[in-house]
């Protein structure tokens, strides 16, 4: 039986004609271009050219600036190859229908509206840029345009409203272990959705559900992942904490094959806790655990409750020891190390 699979590539949010004169102008010059030159060319002043350059450097173009000496193209930003993807993925549940945005708000939106639309399971939607990215709780997630994958994919399962958060469980594993087999580097998962390598975040999974209590009604799986990120891509305020595929394992690392790998391992993993329950996630959640046996702090309504991390229960549960060998579990919370 023959696969059919639909790739829509979307260019919302289109680069205005001026924008792309600009690229123009710099590709056709390998040396410098000064602010005045292209003002002139272009019929607008030195700080609208200015602005068109940092717009086109979130989109991923990397453009030197010097003052006196004017602009520069150093990059272009690389598009993933959805033929490769598709080949790969062709035969999967999650390779069939593909929504590839220049720039989107957030792909999870995107996916929200698409479920309420009638989309099939297995809908992917990838974009290169976001403009308002979540991470958990509200953060925002802040990758450069071109450098890591940012993508959502819609599932439709048959289970209660109860089982449903354990599919974070599912996807951080899954995901984990795509990341080491293309880079042989170990990955560990912080509880309940982020991923790490050493001591330093490189992605995280952002889950949204819809249905009644008894029923799930579609799911929508958001990933984050830093892939080719450099270390002064980074905000500041990361620059501590977090890493990417290249910064851990020092090659540029193929997106397309990070994506194909990751859906076939995401649906690998989802198949098996449809047909035969999360065992299989918990048991991959446990050997990756990042929190074990660390003293932490979690924050709750009632204040931060400090313990030492004793894994995770049947139903995915962070447990905490406390004085007295206390134990208390948490579904919810912000977790935090302390040293």
């Amino acid at each position: 039986m023959e696969s059919s699979v639909s790739v829509v590539y979307v260019e919302s949010n289109r680069m205005s004609q001026r924008k792309q004169t600009v690229i123009d102008i710099l590709r056709d010059n390998p040396g410098f271009v000064s602010g005045e030159a292209m003002s002139a060319k272009l019929g607008i002043s030195r700080n609208a050219v200015h602005k068109h350059v940092k717009s086109l450097r979130a989109r991923g173009y990397q453009i030197l600036g010097i003052s006196r000496r004017g602009y520069r193209l150093e990059d272009e930003p690389r598009r993933l190859s959805m033929g490769h993807i598709t080949d790969r993925t062709a035969d999967s549940a999650f390779g069939r229908s593909y929504r590839y945005y220049d720039e989107i708000e957030s792909t999870n939106v995107e996916t929200k509206s698409l479920a309420n639309s009638g989309a099939p399971e297995g809908t992917v939607v990838i974009a290169e840029c976001q403009t308002a990215g979540r991470g958990r709780l509200g953060r925002r997630w802040v990758s450069p345009a071109g450098k890591g994958l940012l993508f959502s994919v819609l599932l439709r399962p048959t289970m209660p409203m109860e089982d449903a958060h354990l599919l974070t469980l599912v996807a951080a594993a899954a995901a984990a272990e795509a990341i080491e087999t293309l880079s042989g580097t170990t990955v560990k998962i912080k509880w309940p959705n982020d991923l790490f390598i050493g001591d330093r975040k490189v992605g995280g999974i952002l889950m949204e559900v819809s249905g009644e209590q008894d029923e799930v009604d579609w799911i929508v799986l958001g990933i984050g992942l830093n892939v080719n990120t450099e270390f002064s891509e980074l905000p500041v305020a990361l620059r501590r904490t977090a890493t990417s595929m290249k910064m851990a394992g020092g090659e540029l690392v193929d997106r397309s094959d990070v994506l194909a790998t990751l859906l076939l391992s995401l649906e690998a993993h989802y198949q098996t806790a449809l047909r035969g329950g999360f065992d299989k996630a918990l048991t991959s959640f446990r050997e990756r655990d990042y929190l074990l046996s660390r003293t932490i702090s979690v924050e709750t309504r009632q204040g931060p409750v400090v313990g030492a991390a004793a894994g995770i229960d049947d139903r995915g549960a962070l447990l905490v020891e406390l004085p007295h060998r206390r134990v208390r579990s948490f579904h919810s919370g912000d977790v935090t190390l302390q040293h």
